[in-house]
Parts: C-alpha cells; sequence; structure tokens
C-alpha cells in the first residue's frame, strides 16, 4: 500500500473530508473539517474535488513518510512544513519523492491545518464519508484519531521528478483568517428556537458580556466561559441540534456545538452562530475572549451570502494554480 506513513502525531490528528450527510435523522453526526474552507483550498491546489479526504492536524503537527511519489498542499491555521531539511511554503503546491519525511510543526496560531495529498486519503468509505467520529467509531481508520504506525493510503503522484519541490505564488496566498489572542472575537448569531422562550435578563447576559475560550474545546463543542447565565427553563424536551448551535446548560457557561455534536440535546438552544464567524471561533484558541451579537434573519443572510461569495471567488482563483483535477 502506497501513501504516507504516520511517525508521531503532536497532539491530535484525524482523516476528515466535507463530512457524512444525510444520516443525522439516525442519529449519526455530520462530522467533517471543522475549517471547511482550508480543506476545500488545499485540495484546489492538488487538483482535487472538495471532499476529497485530507489530514486535519490540531495545534502540535505531525510527522509523515511518503511511501511513494506525491503531491501535497498545506492549509488552515499556520504552521511550519518541512519536506526533509527544506522549509516549504503553506498554500501552495509541494512535490514530494518516495522517502521523503514530511514534517508540520506546532502552530504559529490558530488551531486546525490540513494537509490535503492529490487523489486524497483513500480510507474505507463509511456512510458515504471518510470523516473520523471518534464517538461513533466511524470512518478514518477504525474511526480514531492518527498514531504512529498508520498508513494512510493514496495514489502514488504522476508529476515529473524534475518538479521542484514547492513552488509559491505571490498573487494568491491565502489570506490568514485566523484571530490573535488581543483580539476579542465577535460571534454573530441568529435567534434559536428557545431565544424568546429563557427570560430577558438572560439574553441581556448573553449578549452583555465578555467570554472566554475554555481549554476543554473540542470537535464536540467549544465551550465558553463567564459569569453564569440563566435561563430561566427548567424542563425541556430534547430536541435535534444543529452546527454552530448555542446550547446553555444547567451551570449558564454557553456551548457551542461543532462537528461531532450528539444529533439531540435537552439544553436551550438560544442561537446558531453564523458559519464564518462558528469557523473562525473554531480556529481560536483557549483564553481568547468572544462576544455575542444577535442579528436579524435579514441581516444573517446578507452577511453569509457575502462570505460564501468572497470564498468560491477565492477558490475560483486557486483552480489554476494546482495540478490539473484527476
Amino acid at each position: 500500500m502506497t501513501g504516507l506513513s504516520v511517525i508521531k502525531v503532536g497532539l491530535y490528528a484525524t482523516i476528515q473530508d466535507l463530512g457524512r450527510v444525510g444520516y443525522l435523522g439516525y442519529g449519526i453526526t455530520t462530522g467533517g473539517a471543522v475549517d471547511a474552507f482550508a480543506l476545500r483550498c488545499a485540495n484546489r491546489l492538488v487538483g482535487n474535488t472538495d471532499n476529497h479526504a485530507g489530514i486535519e492536524v490540531v495545534l502540535n503537527g505531525i510527522t509523515l513518510i511518503a511511501t511513494c511519489d506525491l503531491q501535497l498542499a498545506l492549509c488552515g491555521a499556520p504552521v511550519t512544513l518541512h519536506v526533509n531539511d527544506e522549509q516549504c511554503f503553506m498554500n501552495t503546491l509541494v512535490v514530494v519523492t518516495a522517502g521523503s519525511t514530511v514534517t508540520l510543526g506546532r502552530a504559529i496560531k490558530g488551531t486546525y491545518s490540513y494537509l490535503a495529498v492529490k487523489g486524497g486519503v483513500s480510507t474505507p468509505l463509511v456512510l458515504g464519508s471518510r470523516s473520523t467520529v471518534i464517538r461513533e467509531g466511524l470512518g478514518g481508520i477504525a474511526g480514531e484519531a492518527l498514531k504512529a504506525g498508520d498508513l494512510l493510503p493514496a495514489a502514488s503522484s504522476d508529476q515529473p521528478p524534475e518538479t521542484p519541490h514547492w513552488q509559491r505564488h505571490e498573487s494568491r496566498q491565502l489570506p490568514n483568517k485566523t484571530s490573535t489572542q488581543a483580539d476579542t472575537l465577535q460571534l454573530r448569531f441568529l435567534p434559536g428556537i428557545h431565544y424568546d422562550d429563557v427570560t430577558q435578563d438572560c439574553r441581556e447576559d448573553l449578549c452583555g458580556q465578555i467570554f472566554s475560550i475554555s481549554g476543554s474545546a473540542n470537535r464536540m463543542a467549544i465551550p465558553l466561559n463567564g459569569s453564569p447565565v440563566d435561563t430561566g427553563m427548567t424542563k425541556l424536551w430534547s430536541e435535534a441540534t444543529c452546527l454552530g448551535s448555542i446550547q446553555i446548560p444547567p451551570d449558564g457557561q454557553p456551548l457551542v456545538l461543532m462537528n461531532d455534536r450528539q444529533t439531540m440535546g435537552g439544553y436551550p438552544q438560544v442561537g446558531v452562530i453564523i458559519p464564518p464567524d462558528r469557523v473562525r471561533l473554531s480556529q481560536a484558541r483557549a483564553g481568547q475572549q468572544v462576544r455575542l451579537e444577535a442579528l436579524s434573519t435579514a441581516q444573517a443572510e446578507q452577511i453569509v451570502w457575502l462570505h460564501e461569495h468572497y470564498e468560491e471567488t477565492h477558490l475560483k482563483a486557486l483552480d489554476g494554480l494546482g495540478c490539473p483535477a484527476p
């Protein structure tokens, strides 16, 4: 089997594509890349379709050995990238030869980085996706996080060997949208199914204070620490959840639900973070200060439309930089 052999994993790394769609009604969550745009960019640079599976690396890097000639691209949270002893650039096509060591260092800022390989990481499809959801034991390699000794299957590259290890495109470097710890991150949300049912004090406390991201944030949920928010609600039937939903448990500390969330929840859901702000939240780190702001439907639609237009324009620009699609 050819592809990438895992030598060392820093904190946490998994195989992810754009997620497992169509199974929420069966209690199976979507999973998928937390920063889908970063994965899509990396895939475009190597000539893949957007949904090809890649490696999602959290914070502390990963070391791999190529067992065949490969074409790679790295996007997302900025990290150092070395092929053997040569430093390479993110956000561009990188060609590696069989036997080369590929090392991603610790994230300089942000949390999630994405390594794409031409042809994708071809682990088995499970319910239409290769995305790893550890709680459910689905996807990736046996439904688990990557570890030393894992072999990630990928097709050998047909790129001529004289191609340089890296090619930098000065005019098309990806913008870095990860926040710095000095910023207060604005999280805009659409009022949720219980927004009108909680007390006025709850709504004021939710939007009137600055929270900080908890160190227990993960792919399931991002807890926000602050003064407790009392919803005034004591009994509630479990209801369907969605990506970006703001839940308030009995301790009053809001939770923002993420890709590996449970599909049902029994806590009040007071809002849903709009997609661009949810991704910025996911790329932020523990201790980052955040403030919540409620939007009208019209405001949310305008912001999301503009953001999606920007992403699609950027992706089209990347199409001419990578290798041809398979």
